[in-house]
């Protein structure tokens, strides 16, 4: 069940390309047309089971109530540049929400119920929804952030419903005419945008990544699977490939209605024989960290397909030392490719494998000239379809994407013998848990403390979490300022963003002779800090 991809290269040019090939879909295909027929062919077939309710829906259901969201949106005339928003967790019916927004031709704009009001707020005053669908959870922080840049749109919620606040509910009520719908054609065509989803780019706070219909036909593939479990939200690109493409391959997908735990994960594998398990390298690691774990826990799984993050190659050989023959595939991409560049079965440290089909990377240095092989410089890839750029950002996107269509990744790396390898990231972004997060923006709160003086903060690298924040502070002298004082400060922000590293107490912070704190320097020393505190922990980055 493993996807085969294939590189070749151009030794003039010094580009590699993977596979050329045609596409499944005709150029006048959209997301939602081809979802509509998908559903449509086997009717019968388990399209979703929900955890811990065990509910379960059909192809013909989730058509059903599709359409039906699809037919009281039409009498809203709302047209296809307008954008819905979307922000909420997995639940029965959030399906039937994102599909009947494709069958409309309509834009929609995700986000994790988890951010703070602030992501929230920069987001959609960017996209700027005409009609936001949230968990009831999030429903006051959206009126909020909504208030505070002057969006009056209609919000809706999604599940944990609010008294006098209208519901999803009103849209998938009967309509009469369910028999007689048809998905409309994108006045746009194939480039026209489908989904936007966040990144967090190079600089700055997070932009809105414009995903289209053709790049999402094309670009998301998933082996063959019977069955197939993510804990991603549609907020990531994961989250959409679940979706997406578990339906148009007629997969049983299983959603959780919480986050992801070990425990949870490893009940929904047994419990409905999970053969492809979709999602970052950690929630592997704690599965196999669990006091709950045993081998037959994980018996049915074939493949797990790990991406969004880099994967410690000690988890192969710990899952190998319980399950032999077990089979891991690792993906590498980006959300401004669509998520796809390269992916294979991880065979080595740092290997992402060979390119996805229709895809161009070159390997850069620092003045643009194109590098060989087994030569470190900037990945850039080109895909086959062009890329919308970061919505209502268009300075941002020529940072990022040349003339010629090549995007700048970021990341440094090189080519083997055909074979992507990631070294590291040229920029600070940093993860936890595989939500990003900014040093700057932690480093801002902290500052408003009365007695900080300077602050730097850094990730410590966890085979678990990615990276666990941390701070290094230069304080006032004579100050009583304590790590727990600023560790609570912190905790405005959201959860992804609080010091899990630990508050460190530094006369100075090393820096350059221009000045400049080396962040590098100072990710040593509080790593070094933390292996002290805590000799136990994992660290194979």
């Amino acid at each position: 069940m493993v996807l085969t991809n294939q590189t070749t290269y151009d030794k003039v040019n010094k580009i590699w390309c993977g596979k050329k090939t045609q596409s499944r879909f005709g150029p006048e295909s959209s997301v939602g047309s081809v979802i509509y027929e998908s559903l449509q062919k086997d009717p019968d077939h388990i399209a979703q089971i929900c955890y811990p309710s065990d509910k379960k829906y059909t192809n013909k259901d989730i058509l059903t109530l599709s359409i039906r969201v699809a037919q009281h949106l039409e009498r809203l005339k709302l047209k296809q540049t307008e954008v819905i928003g979307i922000c909420a967790g997995n639940s029965d019916f959030l399906a039937p929400l994102v599909f009947g927004c494709m069958f409309r031709g309509l834009t929609i704009s995700t986000l994790d119920p988890s951010f703070d009001k602030d992501g929230i707020k920069h987001i959609y005053s960017i996209t700027k929804p005409k009609i936001m669908f949230c968990d009831g959870s999030a429903y006051q922080k959206v009126k909020e952030s909504f208030a505070e840049c002057g969006l009056t749109s209609k919000i809706v919620t999604v599940r944990d419903h609010i008294e006098g606040v209208p519901s999803l509910d009103r849209f998938l009520n009967e309509t009469g005419n369910e028999n007689d719908f048809k998905c409309v054609e994108l006045e746009d065509g194939y480039d026209q945008t489908a989904v936007i989803i966040c990144s967090s780019g190079t600089t700055g706070l997070p932009k809105g990544v414009c995903e289209s219909h053709a790049s999402i036909l094309n670009t998301l593939k998933l082996p063959p699977s019977g069955s197939i479990l993510s804990f991603s939200s549609i907020y990531w690109i994961s989250g959409i490939f679940a979706l997406i493409t578990g339906t148009i391959e007629n997969m049983t997908r299983v959603i959780s209605y919480q986050s992801y735990n070990a425990e949870d994960a490893l009940e929904i594998i047994k419990r409905y024989n999970i053969e492809l398990f979709l999602g970052p390298p950690n929630q592997l690691a704690l599965m196999l960290a669990s006091p709950k774990f045993d081998k037959d826990y994980l018996a049915s799984v074939k493949l797990y397909f790990m991406l969004g993050s880099p994967l410690p190659f000690q988890l192969v050989g710990k899952l190998k030392s319980y399950i032999p023959d077990a089979s891991i595939y690792v993906g590498y991409g980006m959300s401004e490719t669509c998520g796809g560049i390269a992916g294979g079965i991880a065979v080595s440290k740092r290997n992402c494998g060979q390119l996805f089909d229709n895809i161009e990377i070159k390997i850069i240095d620092e003045n643009g000239r194109h590098e060989g092989e087994l030569v470190v410089g900037e990945i850039c890839a080109r895909t086959q379809y062009k890329w919308s750029g970061y919505y209502g950002n268009p300075q941002a996107t020529s940072e990022i994407y040349d003339s010629e269509r090549w995007v700048h990744t970021g990341d440094l790396g090189y080519v083997d013998n055909g074979c992507v390898f990631v070294v590291d990231r040229k920029k600070d972004i940093l993860k936890y848990n595989n939500f990003h997060f900014f040093p700057n923006e932690i480093e801002n709160v902290i500052m408003g403390l009365p007695d900080v003086v300077e602050v730097c903060v850094c990730g410590i690298p966890d085979v678990v979490t990615n990276n666990l924040p941390a701070a290094a502070v230069v304080k006032t002298a004579n100050s009583t300022l304590t790590e727990e004082q600023v560790y609570k400060h912190v905790t405005v922000l959201a959860h992804y963003k609080h010091l899990r590293g630990g508050v460190y107490f530094v006369e100075q912070l090393p820096k350059t002779i221009s000045g400049k704190v080396l962040r590098r320097k100072v990710t040593e020393l509080c790593t070094e800090l933390y292996r002290a505190k805590n000799p136990s922990a994992e660290n194979d980055f």
